[in-house]
C-alpha cells in the first residue's frame, strides 16, 4: 500500500497561519511561520515588516533590525520610498536608541524632498538621548538638524547646553552670541538665560535680568 505524503503548505497558507498566531499573541509560532514563508521568498518586504516587531518583542534585537533593514531596502528597490520611510519610522520607534535609524529616516525624507520631515526625524531622535553618556549622539543629531535648517531656535539653545556640558564651552558661546545680538522679547530672555546657565556671572546675570524685565 502506498501512502501519499502531506501536501506542503503554500506560502499564502504559511503567512495566513502566522497572521492568526500573531493575532492570538502566539509569538513563537508566528515567528516560525513567517520565517518558513521567507524560505520561499527571502526578501519579501511585507513578511519582514510583520516579522521585525515580533523579533523585537522576543528580544532578538539584531534579527529584528535585519528584518527592518531588509523590508526597507526591498521597498526601495521597488521604488516605494514612502513604504521604506514607514518601515524606518517603525524601526526607530522600536529601537529609539539607535542613532543610525534616525539618520536613515532623515536621509530617506530628504530623498523625497521633505526637508521639514528630515529635520523632524533628527529632533525626535535627539530626545531619546538624554543621559550623560548619550550626549555625543544628541549633539550629533542636533548638529545635523541645524545643518538642514540653521534657523531653528530651540534646538540651538539645546545644543549649546549640551556642548557646554561636554566641556565645549567656547563652541556653545559661539553658537549663542549671534542669537543674543538679534533676539528680542521672550526669545532674548531665553537666550540670555541659557548664556547664564553656561557662563554664570554678573554680566550674564544682568543681561538676562534686563531681557526678562523688558519682555514684560
Amino acid at each position: 500500500m502506498f501512502f501519499r505524503g502531506k501536501t506542503p503548505r503554500t506560502r499564502s497558507e504559511l503567512i495566513a497561519e502566522a497572521d492568526v498566531a500573531r493575532s492570538k499573541g502566539r509569538l513563537k509560532k508566528a515567528i516560525a511561520g513567517y520565517r518558513k514563508a521567507l524560505e520561499l521568498e527571502p526578501k519579501d518586504p511585507v513578511i519582514h515588516g510583520k516579522l521585525a516587531p515580533l523579533l523585537a518583542r522576543a528580544h532578538q534585537s539584531e534579527a529584528a533590525l535585519q528584518s527592518f533593514h531588509t523590508a526597507a531596502q526591498a521597498h526601495l528597490e521597488k521604488g516605494f520610498a514612502d513604504k521604506a520611510i514607514a518601515v524606518y519610522t517603525q524601526a526607530a520607534d522600536t529601537f529609539p536608541h539607535r542613532v543610525d535609524l534616525w539618520r536613515q529616516l532623515s536621509q530617506l525624507n530628504l530623498s523625497r524632498d521633505r526637508r521639514a520631515d528630515a529635520v523632524r526625524a533628527l529632533i525626535r531622535g535627539r530626545f531619546h538621548f538624554s543621559r550623560r553618556n548619550e550626549r555625543r549622539e544628541a549633539i550629533a543629531l542636533l548638529q545635523e538638524a541645524l545643518a538642514l535648517d540653521p534657523d531653528l531656535f530651540e534646538p540651538k539653545l539645546d545644543l549649546a547646553l549640551l556642548l557646554a556640558r561636554q566641556g565645549q564651552r567656547a563652541e556653545a558661546l559661539a553658537l549663542l552670541e549671534p542669537l543674543a545680538q538679534g533676539a528680542q522679547g521672550p526669545a532674548a530672555a531665553r537666550v540670555h538665560w541659557t548664556l547664564l546657565r553656561i557662563s554664570p556671572g554678573l554680566g550674564t546675570g544682568w543681561r538676562w535680568l534686563r531681557s526678562a524685565l523688558t519682555r514684560r
